[in-house]
């Protein structure tokens, strides 16, 4: 095993004299990393959510901010409570953060799923945990922006987190009616928008209703769209709801 490792390492290398990589953020050279789109100064600078954190959507919390039983919980998600049971997001929506969220949105970088799942295992284990023994449901795209865009971004997360888990599974259980985007939508505009756009798919016919389900998104802003997945899920009999992003913010 180490020989191949050792034999691929230096046909890698190989590779990069005679066709140097950039990085698909910044447009450096990506050099002889284990990502194959991402520099190394664009990896550190990625800001993930460290330290006390809402465990319903992650928003970074000081110590003397609403807490729940056993869990901290923030002042909105107490005021608002969410359809799923635990969510979690990786790192904080600015940065080189945003720029990899806005990459894989717009830009075709479907690509971008090996290095992600890296990411996910190298800077933050926890995904495997949370996601382990779970069926990853990503959130749907109407069909027409799919087509356009050649691939529903949160199905490429999803992949990548299915990668580095083990018995996690990418199920599509969801789909999407073909309405207005939610990026630009205040949140008042979001939660009308988004009434009736999502429903269950064939998909969903035959899974155990006591099955632990995810819902994979990129970014969670105001947190309609998965919540909004979730109550859709419920109302077919499903309990064991959970939201993963990659971001926050």
């Amino acid at each position: 095993m180490k020989f191949f490792e050792k034999a691929k390492k230096f046909f890698n290398f190989l590779l990069d004299c005679l066709f140097p990589r950039c990085c698909t953020i910044c447009n450096r050279k990506v050099g002889g990393n284990d990502y194959g789109n991402l520099c190394p100064s664009c990896v550190e600078k990625i800001p993930w959510i460290r330290g006390n954190k809402c465990s319903l959507c992650s928003r970074p919390m000081g110590d003397t901010e609403v807490s729940g039983e056993g869990k901290p919980i923030c002042a909105e998600c107490k005021a608002n409570p969410p359809c799923f049971k635990s969510g979690m997001s990786c790192w904080l929506h600015k940065g080189v953060g945003r720029d990899i969220i806005l990459t894989l949105k717009y830009r075709n970088a479907d690509f971008l799923k090996n290095d992600i799942a890296t990411l996910l295992k190298h800077y933050c284990g926890e995904v495997c945990e949370f996601t382990e023994n779970s069926l990853l449901v990503p959130v749907p795209t109407p069909y027409f922006r799919r087509v356009k865009r050649g691939y529903n971004q949160a199905e490429v997360i999803a992949y990548a987190v299915a990668k580095i888990v083990n018995n996690a599974s990418v199920v599509n259980m969801l789909r999407s009616k073909n309405k207005k985007s939610q990026t630009k939508l205040k949140r008042n505009e979001r939660l009308l928008n988004i009434k009736g756009m999502i429903e269950c798919s064939m998909d969903s016919e035959g899974i155990p209703q006591d099955s632990r389900i995810v819902i994979i998104d990129d970014v969670s802003t105001t947190g309609t769209t998965v919540n909004e997945c979730c109550r859709v899920l419920q109302g077919a009999g499903f309990n064991n709801l959970h939201v993963l992003t990659l971001s926050y913010g």
